[in-house]
């Protein structure tokens, strides 16, 4: 199955729009060389089927037009490749994004650790002999 976006994959669906974007680059560098290879391979093919076509635009305004418009559009037209290609390296890079976030809540120094010192009354006074 081709996939156009990240919100159509079903253990992506509870993660925000950066969230996804984090975890599909991290499945993407989870890949083989050789997938990654290929879909490298993949994509500079493409894009320079794109780019061949643009020498078939007549005059030099409208050239600069599609290019501009490929520059813009390139991202949407590469990225079902990295996608498609990572969707078997996702579970793993879901499972270490969700250690990495429960990682730096706990971490010290948070904000959650530091909530908890105020909380119990340890404000890091010293040993109170003012003598």
């Amino acid at each position: 199955m081709i996939y156009f976006s990240p919100r159509s994959v079903p253990a992506l669906r509870n993660y925000s729009i950066f969230e996804r974007a984090q975890i599909v680059s991290n499945a993407a560098s989870n890949m083989p060389f050789a997938r990654k290879a290929f879909s490298n391979t993949l994509k500079v093919l493409l894009l320079i089927a794109l780019f061949w076509s643009v020498l078939s635009v007549p005059g030099v305004a409208w050239k600069i037009v599609a290019i501009f418009a490929l520059g813009l559009l390139y991202p949407l037209v590469l990225q079902p490749i990295t996608l498609t290609l990572a969707v078997p390296y996702i579970p793993q890079a879901v499972q270490e994004y969700e250690r990495s976030k429960s990682y730096a809540a706990n971490e010290p120094g948070s904000e959650n650790e530091s909530s908890e010192n105020q909380s119990s009354g340890n404000h890091g006074s010293g040993g109170g002999n003012d003598s």
